[in-house]
């Protein structure tokens, strides 16, 4: 039982070594201009050992996107869990979200650099699999949004509707503040105003 434990560790760890080493690549120098052989050379193994773990560069990629997204809606999902109204709930989704972009940056120049060509390109089964995960983030918003109708906070809107519009916000905002080789600032200083406008678009006191 030990040495299954034990090989099971060292599989995860070499797992998540061509992941990290996958993600400076794609930010570096950009997914389609990026090879299999050299995230290999990035993370120091064998071109054939990083096969053994991930079929293509579309399969690492996708990889990257659940870790990062599973790993995000945990945070959320703590810090959301200590907010008491749906404003809050929804002000401390702004918050995290771009909290977790200013901490990943290199995580998400990729996400929103590359995500127009990269649907386009990959199987379908990859890009159903982040469209997936991205709508999921949205159907979670939606319900922080139906439960503010509900409790008579928001006015009646379309929660799926409003989702959207509030992803839009955040990744139109991230896109350019990641982008730019020397953002001024903070990414989480800009939380305060999307959370401003998005707000006074939905609640009732301001209808």
């Amino acid at each position: 039982m030990y040495r299954t434990q034990r090989k099971r560790r060292e599989y995860e760890a070499r797992r998540r070594d061509i992941l990290e080493a996958a993600e400076r690549q794609f930010s570096r120098h950009g997914f389609f201009k990026t090879s299999m052989a050299e995230i290999a050379s990035a993370a120091q193994f064998a071109l054939g050992t990083v096969y053994r773990f991930f079929r293509s560069k579309e399969e690492i990629y996708i990889s990257i996107v659940e870790a990062k997204s599973e790993e995000l809606a945990a945070l959320l999902d703590t810090q959301i869990a200590m907010a008491r109204t749906a404003s809050e709930k929804l002000a401390t989704f702004i918050r995290v979200k771009l909290e977790y972009a200013d901490r990943n940056r290199d995580f998400f120049r990729i996400y929103v650099s590359e995500w127009s060509g990269f649907e386009w390109t990959i199987k379908s089964a990859f890009g159903e699999r982040i469209w997936r995960l991205y709508v999921r983030q949205v159907e979670f918003v939606a319900g922080l949004i139906q439960e503010g109708i509900r409790r008579k906070e928001f006015r009646k809107v379309d929660p799926m509707d409003a989702a959207f519009a509030l992803q839009g916000m955040l990744n139109s905002t991230m896109y350019v503040w990641i982008l730019q080789p020397k953002p001024a600032g903070s990414l989480v200083e800009k939380s305060d105003l999307i959370r401003t406008v998005f707000l006074r678009g939905i609640e009732k006191s301001f209808s």
